[in-house]
C-alpha cells in the first residue's frame, strides 16, 4: 500500500523507530492520527489567544489510553511550527515537582525548544535577543560596532530598559544577562555555558564568573522569570511560550503536606496568568482522579475554583471550560492507526508489509480486551515488532504465532497499577 498524501521517508523512519520504543514520536504526528481534531482545534484557539496577547490557560482530562500525550505532541509540534517556544514537563515527585517551584522552573528551562533547533534553546533565543539588542544600539542609536566599549555600554544600557521592572527589582537577572553578553561578544563559550546553568537554575552552575549574580534562582524568582522569558520571545517577534506539564497524576501521591504546597504553587501559576503574561500558554494533562480525587486539586477550594467544571460529570460537558475531556480511544479507532501505520512502515522499510488481511483488526480487538482502555499505546508497539518481524523472518505466521503474553515491564508505572482485564489463554 502506497500512504497517500506521501509521507516523507525520513519522517517515517523517525516515526516508526520511535514507536518502536513505546514513545510518541517528536514530528509527523499528523500522518496517523485518527481522531481528536476537535480536540486539537480548541487548544490551537488557545495558540491563537496567547498569540494575540493573551495568558490562556487548559486542564486536558483523560484516563489512560485517552491519547493525553499524543495529543500534547500535537499540540506542541503544532506551536513550533507556528514560531512558539515550547516545553514540555513530566511531572515527577522527585525531580521537576509543583510543590518546588525552582525544581518546576528548571525542569520548563531545560525542556525549552525551537524549531531548527537540536537540545535546549535557550542558548539560541538569548543569543538572538542580544542581537537585536546590538542592532539596536548600531543602528538606531548609530554607535560604530568598532568601539566595542561603547557597544557594551550601550547594550547593557539597553538591556535593563527591555526588562523593565526586573532589572530592578532583581537585579541578579540583569547581571546575568549583561555578562551573558560580555561572553557573546569575546567568544567565551565557557562563561555563556555558566550563564545559561544559571539562568535554568542549575544547582551545580558556577557563579564565581558572573559580576552582580547572587546566589542561585529561587521559588520567588521563577514566575518573573518566565515571564521575563516570555516577553523575551515577545520582543524578539515571536508569538510566545507553551508550557506543557504533564502527569499531573503524580501530585496526587505526594506527602499531604507536600501535595497541599504542590497545589498551592499551581494556584499561584494560574492567579500569575490571570493577571496577564502576554504570549504564555499553559497547559496541564491528568487523569479524571486528578480534576474529581480528594487529593487532586479539589483539595484546594480555590484552585477547585480555577479547574473545577461541574459540567464535566454530564453527557455534554463544556469542552471551552478550564477543563478538555477526553474521550476513551476506541477499538476502531485503533484499528484505523495501525492501518497507517502499516502503510508509514513501508515507506520507512522501503517494501511492502506482509500481513494476513484481518491481522491488524484481530489486534486492536485482542488487546482491547485485554487491556481495555490502556491498550493503544501497548497494542501499537506490538503491532510494530509483528511488522518487523514479518520482514526478517519469511516463516513466521503472526496469526499462529502471535501471543498476547504481556511482559510487565512495557508497562508505565501508572499503567501498571490497573489490573488487565482477560487473560491472554482467554481471548476471543
Amino acid at each position: 500500500m502506497t500512504p497517500s498524501p506521501p509521507v516523507p521517508r525520513h519522517d517515517a523512519v523517525h516515526i516508526i523507530n520511535a514507536l518502536r520504543q513505546g514513545v510518541v514520536p517528536s514530528r509527523g504526528l499528523h500522518h496517523y492520527a485518527v481522531g481528536q481534531n476537535r480536540e486539537l482545534d480548541i487548544l490551537l484557539e488557545g495558540l491563537r489567544h496567547s498569540a494575540e496577547g493573551h495568558s490562556p490557560f487548559k486542564g486536558i482530562r483523560g484516563g489512560y489510553g485517552s491519547g493525553k500525550t499524543f495529543l500534547i505532541s500535537r499540540l506542541a509540534e503544532e506551536a513550533l511550527q507556528r514560531g512558539f517556544a515550547v516545553s514540555q514537563v513530566s511531572m515527577n515527585r522527585d525531580k521537576a515537582s509543583l510543590h518546588l517551584l525552582e525544581r518546576l522552573y528548571q525542569g520548563i528551562m531545560q525542556q525549552v525548544q525551537l524549531r531548527g533547533t537540536e537540545g535546549n534553546a535557550l542558548g539560541t533565543i538569548l543569543d538572538r535577543w542580544i542581537s537585536s539588542a546590538e542592532e539596536y544600539v548600531t543602528e538606531v542609536q548609530g554607535i560604530p560596532e568598532h568601539l566595542e566599549t561603547a557597544v557594551r555600554e550601550a547594550v547593557g544600557q539597553r538591556i535593563e530598559v527591555l526588562l523593565g521592572e526586573v532589572a530592578r527589582e532583581r537585579p541578579s537577572y540583569s547581571a546575568a544577562l549583561k555578562t551573558y553578553h560580555q561572553a557573546h561578544m569575546k567568544g567565551n563559550h565557557a562563561l555563556k555555558r555558566d550563564v545559561l546553568g544559571w539562568l535554568m537554575a542549575d544547582p551545580h552552575a558556577s557563579t564565581r564568573q558572573l559580576l552582580g549574580v547572587r546566589g542561585q534562582v529561587q521559588a520567588s524568582d521563577t514566575l518573573a522569570y518566565l515571564r521575563e522569558l516570555t516577553r523575551m520571545l515577545r520582543q524578539l517577534k515571536r508569538p510566545g511560550l507553551l508550557i506543557i506539564l504533564d502527569e499531573l497524576d503524580e501530585m496526587r501521591h505526594l506527602r499531604r503536606d507536600l501535595r497541599q504546597r504542590a497545589w498551592a504553587n499551581l494556584r499561584d501559576l494560574l492567579d500569575a496568568l490571570g493577571r496577564g503574561i502576554p504570549g504564555l500558554y499553559l497547559v496541564l494533562a491528568g487523569t479524571p482522579e486528578v480534576y474529581d480525587d480528594r487529593r487532586g486539586i479539589s483539595e484546594l477550594p480555590p484552585l477547585d475554583q480555577r479547574l473545577g467544571d461541574p459540567t464535566q460529570q454530564t453527557q455534554h460537558p463544556n469542552l471551552r471550560g478550564p477543563q478538555l475531556p477526553l474521550p476513551v480511544f476506541s477499538q476502531a479507532q485503533l484499528t484505523n492507526v495501525m492501518a497507517r501505520l502499516e502503510q508509514l512502515w513501508s515507506v520507512a522499510c522501503e517494501q511492502e508489509a506482509r500481513l494476513p488481511v484481518g491481522f491488524a483488526a484481530s489486534l486492536a480487538e485482542g488487546w482491547t480486551q485485554r487491556l481495555g482502555s490502556r491498550s493503544p499505546r501497548v497494542a501499537i508497539r506490538e503491532f510494530i515488532s509483528v511488522l518487523d518481524r514479518t520482514r526478517d523472518y519469511p516463516d513466521f505466521s503472526p496469526l499462529h504465532e502471535y501471543s498476547y503474553a504481556l511482559d510487565p515491564a512495557i508497562l508505565t508505572p501508572q499503567e501498571a497499577e490497573v489490573p488487565v482485564l482477560v487473560d491472554d489463554e482467554d481471548l476471543f
